[in-house]
């Protein structure tokens, strides 16, 4: 075809490289550092102060590390002819520690305020089968091609992890369960595009910051159906 001939060609070959050379200026091993210094250097610890004797948690999480996050690059191109897409990410993969954390954490002390009349003694076991842990850094590039050049534009956000919130329960009295169920609470995360000049850092910071609010807000939602039910 006359377009593996032409200056577009060229144009698209250089814009990949381009993106690529771009993309290999943020690393894993940068990505993963920073994101270490914003729990710095240690998954969240469970408040004992609030602990309550008669919750106890569990998780079905995945775990396959002891480290902050794991993070993985990505380039994916879409080369039509006249329109070319490039997407490239660094997915973050956070330690499920840090949710199953702010998880129990937040039923503490939800417990303090109402929970624990709820259960009037009777032992509650709550484990965590699902539960946003990731997010990706995405440059998602897009080109048209003319006659003789290029028009390419940038979109630049952060992806969240938009998966649910499922804990299953337990409810036991006198050593047998009475009570089982599993309850799910949606994920209502948006995609978030990087403000003019802000940098990648400043963008995984506040994304950070909107995952453990995230999560608390969920496991409040989660311990309102919680207490529906008992």
């Amino acid at each position: 075809m006359e377009f593996f001939n032409s200056p577009k060609l060229e144009t698209g070959i250089s814009l990949l490289f381009s993106v690529i050379f771009l993309s290999s200026c943020l690393t894993s091993k940068k990505m993963d550092a920073y994101i270490s210094d914003q729990y710095s250097n240690e998954i969240p610890k469970v408040n004992k102060r609030k602990q309550v004797a008669n919750i106890t948690y569990s998780t079905a999480l995945p775990s396959s590390t002891t480290s902050i996050s794991t993070t993985a690059p990505h380039t994916k191109i879409l080369p039509l002819v006249l329109y070319w897409v490039i997407d490239s990410r660094h997915t973050s993969t956070l330690n499920s520690g840090i949710a199953a954390t702010n998880f129990s954490n937040e039923v503490n002390t939800r417990a303090n305020k109402g929970l624990t009349q709820k259960l009037n003694g009777r032992k509650l076991e709550l484990t965590v089968e699902q539960a946003p842990a990731s997010f990706s850094l995405v440059d998602k590039t897009h080109a048209i091609f003319l006659v003789i050049y290029a028009i390419h534009w940038d979109k630049v956000y952060i992806e969240p992890d938009v998966k649910d919130l499922v804990v299953s329960y337990k409810l036991d009295e006198n050593d047998k369960t009475i009570k089982s169920g599993k309850i799910t609470v949606g994920n209502k995360e948006n995609n978030k595009s990087l403000r003019f000049f802000q940098s990648w850092k400043s963008a995984v910071s506040e994304q950070l910051t909107d995952y453990d609010s995230n999560v608390t807000v969920m496991t409040d939602q989660f311990v309102d159906k919680l207490m529906q039910e008992l």
